[in-house]
């Protein structure tokens, strides 16, 4: 039995055998096409800030917004994969007063000397919008970085995973 269409499945004799679609060629390029939509986009960055830090353009910066209404705050993404090197600033949106802390108990020895050394334990109060907070992960040790944003309401979770590159 065959099914409708160009390809299809054709049964007897007891066993099933697929058959190539109508236009093998065109099969093959739209699977082709497929598997370039599942590359690695390439990383965020932000040109302005970039240059206020006196960095070269191109260089991977990650962003985390934060906002809030009515008693809930909201982060965007919660979860930031990055790699070494990359920068992740947490900017506000709005003009509420936020602050991100790293979950310091929750980091392996090595993150927490890497937070610890680097002065980034956490930010100073974000009070206005467009207030950054600018994490550099130059020669963090790969591993999760769980933060938390306290704002108005309740706080809110989020982790930085920085990543080796495949």
């Amino acid at each position: 039995m065959r099914h409708a269409g160009g390809g299809g499945l054709i049964r007897g004799s007891g066993t099933a055998r697929f058959l190539l679609p109508r236009h093998p060629l065109l099969f093959i390029l739209l699977l082709l096409g497929a598997a370039g939509c599942l590359r690695d986009p390439p990383p965020p960055t932000d040109p302005e800030l970039a240059e206020a830090l006196g960095l070269p353009s191109g260089t991977p910066i990650h962003r985390v917004t934060l906002s809030g209404r009515g008693e809930d705050t909201r982060i965007l993404p919660s979860l930031v994969r990055v790699r070494p090197g990359d920068l992740v600033q947490f900017v506000t949106v709005d003009r509420r007063v936020y602050a991100v802390r790293f979950d310091l108990d929750a980091l392996t020895p090595e993150s927490l000397d890497f937070l610890r050394t680097t002065g980034q334990e956490g930010s100073p109060p974000l009070a206005t919008e467009g207030a950054r907070f600018v994490v550099s992960l130059e020669g963090a040790p790969e591993g999760s970085y769980p933060f938390r944003v306290e704002g108005y309401g309740a706080g809110v979770e989020g982790t930085i995973l920085v990543e080796s590159p495949p």
